[in-house]
């Protein structure tokens, strides 16, 4: 997690506050009530004077997040008669930034807008430095919200590959690709694009060890097969090799 924008504000060390900043980002300009704070912080097993502890957190976190202002209304941390929320402007949150991004290319693509597609895509996916909330993904609903960011994540990544593709950057991205289908080994998307980019790059027979990578991994971690798209891509490659050799 990376705080920046306001001078004097650093991250936060207590873990507690790391956890209640990450409780407050992920329901940003939303109420959390008390008891879900509680929830959240420490589960089935509060302590005794839990909302006493919760109250010096926020005090603390509010502290935090005003930097170098004297006035308590320059904190985002906003106090309501149930709860507590955390505002966010604007860009201000990565998250956002990145989910209009992707929302903006998505729209230029289906309006066939591809090389302004993939240039918003691209710069989309360059927001995300690593996993979404690092370490901090220890409650309920980080995890929620951080595994919905990774899937948006790499849904933005299937799409922008895939207009790279329709613009003729096969060889481009070839290496992105290799490295998302190895870190992504049950994503047959990517081997579809990968062996489509090799195929167009002249390098059948690495497209063919492609599809044989996939189904290893398919079969050896699901016990199935690949899907009807890429083996109809494998078979149109053997088909278009078998004709050469004729």
């Amino acid at each position: 997690m990376r705080i920046g924008g306001r001078p004097g504000v650093s991250a936060p060390r207590a873990r507690k506050i790391e956890t209640l900043l990450a409780v407050l980002l992920a329901r940003h300009n939303q109420v959390a009530t008390t008891e879900h704070l509680i929830n959240e912080l420490w589960g089935e097993n509060p302590p005794a004077r839990a909302s006493a502890a919760l109250y010096v957190y926020v005090s603390q976190l509010r502290k935090l997040l005003r930097g170098t202002g004297d006035d308590a209304d320059d904190s985002p941390v906003v106090t309501s008669p149930h709860g507590y929320s955390l505002h966010v402007g604007i860009d201000e949150l990565d998250a956002d930034r990145f989910t209009h991004l992707y929302q903006q290319g998505r729209a230029l693509y289906w309006d066939r807008s591809y090389k302004e597609a993939a240039t918003v895509l691209r710069a989309a996916a360059n927001l995300w430095r690593g996993e979404a909330f690092g370490g901090f993904a220890n409650s309920p609903d980080v995890q929620a919200y951080a595994t919905l960011l990774e899937e948006s994540r790499l849904e933005c990544l299937e799409l922008l590959m895939e207009t790279e593709l329709l613009i003729g950057r096969h060889r481009e991205v070839v290496g992105q690709l290799s490295a998302l289908a190895k870190e992504h080994t049950l994503r047959e998307t990517f081997y579809e694009y990968l062996m489509t980019a090799l195929l167009r790059s002249n390098r059948r027979a690495e497209a063919l060890e492609t599809f044989a990578s996939a189904r290893h991994h398919l079969v050896q971690q699901l016990g199935i097969e690949p899907g009807s798209s890429l083996r109809k891509l494998h078979h149109s490659i053997l088909v278009d090799e078998m004709s050469d050799a004729v």
